[in-house]
């Protein structure tokens, strides 16, 4: 019906029902229904209604949640004082009707509904009617009142675990098990010790482990024995006990595989993606570009790879990735292949000192490189001091083998002056 004919219709509905003298929750229930179908969607009839949307109507107003049983009851009794129109639901799943009596809808016009309960409005100016859609359906279940769907227990733990489940009377093991000194302290200590002991029980620590640091051998004159436990158990029980610890290395394995998994599939995908806009003869003129850039052999040509294709894109942002890719290979190689071949022809000086450079040069180069010369052909020397930077080829070894002779000999003429 039209909005100005609803106020009509509350209007009557009112006016008898305070004739009846109506009370408590036959009253509320009537403002409710009058509120659901005359003010939000200005209707007659609802065969669409739930009791609970009568209960939520009636707290919104300021009034007492009441049990679905006596809202049936005060429709009923509003149905046989010729108030309203009500038909329970019967069945499950379905709905109630409730309606305005017909006596208090006399000259009001209600509208045409289509099949889907819309209300269809002829506008003489448009072509064909349109439906109005007042409210949409309700489902058919109200799923606030069930519980979420649960989540699968065997995904693995998004945080990593910083505690055990306590078994049960271990706590009062431990307090049962205490020295003389600390067994007798106020009730107020003996919580907060408790507080302190359950702590470390809950970061992995036995029973047992716990009462062999509070029973060791005591002071002569113990003064406080609360500082004393305190002080044991800040000192002698720290970190993860040994339940907690195999938990949290297994997390952390399950993390690092993780993290080398995801790393692994983003190498792949940034190859795929740099595979899918370059050709063959590009990446490997990109791969020599990266072994002249870098003075080492590549290992891993699809990080290698990577590494050259960002360099080539900050230096040459204006291009495409692959034409940025060989411009950039073109400039490297032409700056250092020259070097390279001079550096070649040219005899090896001897080498003097292991300084400082030396070694930071060791450092940096490592891999299977001479730390002299930079060729490929470099062989593990034990006797450098350094295991990791202890690389050198056949034609350098030789100077190298020279200089720490030279300087084992002055550590001994150093030894035989100072006896």
């Amino acid at each position: 019906m039209a909005f100005e004919d609803a106020a009509t219709v509350t209007e009557r509905v009112r006016s008898h029902a305070a004739s009846l003298g109506l009370r408590g929750s036959r009253s509320l229930v009537l403002a409710a229904v009058l509120t659901m179908l005359c003010t939000q969607w200005s209707k007659v009839t609802d065969d669409q209604m739930r009791l609970m949307q009568l209960v939520d109507t009636i707290a919104a107003a300021g009034g007492r949640r009441y049990d679905l049983k006596t809202i049936g009851r005060a429709l009923a009794s509003l149905a046989a004082d010729e108030l309203i129109v009500y038909r329970p639901a019967q069945g499950r799943g379905k709905h109630a009707f409730v309606a305005i009596h017909a006596r208090f809808t006399e000259g009001i016009a209600v509208l045409e509904r289509d099949d889907s309960q819309r209300v269809i409005v002829d506008y003489s100016r448009r072509s064909k009617p349109e439906s109005v859609t007042f409210s949409e359906p309700r489902p058919y279940i109200d799923q606030k009142n069930y519980l979420p769907t649960l989540r699968n227990d065997r995904q693995r733990e998004t945080s990593r675990p910083i505690g055990v489940k306590v078994p049960q009377g271990e706590l009062k093991t431990v307090m049962d098990g205490l020295p003389e000194p600390m067994a007798h302290l106020p009730k107020h200590l003996r919580w907060k010790l408790g507080s302190e002991i359950l702590q470390r029980l809950k970061r992995g620590w036995r029973a047992d482990q716990i009462l062999d640091v509070l029973n060791a051998e005591m002071p002569a004159d113990v003064q406080r024995p609360y500082k004393l436990a305190i002080w044991r158990l800040q000192r002698n029980v720290v970190g993860s006990g040994p339940r907690l610890r195999p938990l949290q290395q297994a997390w952390d394995a399950a993390a690092a595989a993780a993290a080398r998994a995801e790393a692994e599939d983003a190498k792949a995908r940034r190859f795929a993606d740099l595979a899918a806009v370059t050709s063959a003869e590009v990446r490997e003129k990109a791969l020599r570009a990266s072994e002249v850039t870098f003075k080492r052999a590549v290992t891993d040509p699809m990080a290698a790879l990577a590494v050259v294709a960002r360099r080539a894109s900050t230096k040459f942002p204006e291009l495409p990735l692959a034409e940025a890719l060989a411009r950039w290979s073109d400039d490297v190689l032409a700056t250092y292949e020259p070097e390279l071949e001079i550096a070649e022809l040219q005899p090896i000086p001897a080498a003097t000192s292991l300084s400082t450079d030396l070694l930071m040069d060791l450092a940096i180069s490592g891999g299977c490189s001479c730390v002299m010369c930079g060729s490929d052909r470099g062989v593990f020397r034990p006797e450098l001091p350094l295991k990791s930077m202890a690389t050198v080829c056949d034609r350098c070894w030789p100077h190298i083998a020279a200089d720490l002779a030279a300087g084992e000999n002055e550590t001994e003429l150093e030894e035989a002056i100072s006896a």
